[in-house]
């Protein structure tokens, strides 16, 4: 099926270009008035009409290619409005693991349920930022809280209120931290 599909594109392209190449002698063919008479000094306008017609078709090309590319962008971020509404599903279930005992056979059900989740996420381009113990960077964080903290260095992040995640390395929520002065 692909193979067929390649050998009709690449047919339709040659026939494109046999179409630019017949334009083209149209183009260098003799310029006739409206009364039909030849025109003599038709070299000029014949020029003109020739950087008219490459323009237009590189204009079409530059079109072509920009299309491509926000179709492109439009499926890579498709998802990200129901991505978005999952994050606090993904949230809810680390609170709810967070002092659990991991033994406990329960537990390790929600564990993998959440795991099975972050991995459906993780394939569809989701990424967490990672926030506790690094530098403080606010194109991922935000600062939600200051302290002066002798353990830190100060602009490093102490402690994360709510984790950050990227979707296809742009941020989607950036993560609430508090960092040291």
């Amino acid at each position: 099926m692909f193979k067929v599909d390649n050998e009709k594109k690449h047919d339709e392209n040659v026939e494109q270009e046999e179409n630019i190449d017949e334009q083209l002698e149209e183009i260098d063919a003799e310029i006739v008035d409206e009364d039909g008479n030849v025109e003599k000094d038709s070299s000029e306008d014949e020029n003109e009409f020739k950087e008219k017609y490459q323009r237009l078709l590189a204009d079409f090309t530059n079109f072509k290619k920009r299309e491509e590319k926000a179709r492109a962008d439009f499926k890579k971020f498709a998802s990200s409005n129901l991505i978005e509404e999952l994050l606090p599903v993904l949230d809810n279930f680390d609170r709810a693991l967070k002092d659990q005992d991991s033994e406990d056979s329960f537990v390790k059900g929600i564990m993998m349920t959440r795991d099975s989740l972050w991995k459906v996420l993780e394939k569809e381009g989701l990424e967490e930022i990672e926030s506790d113990g690094v530098e403080f960077d606010p194109n991922f964080h935000h600062a939600f809280q200051t302290e002066e903290n002798e353990d830190f260095k100060s602009n490093y992040i102490i402690e994360t209120y709510q984790k950050g995640y990227k979707l296809n390395d742009r941020v989607i929520r950036p993560s609430m931290v508090k960092v040291a002065k």
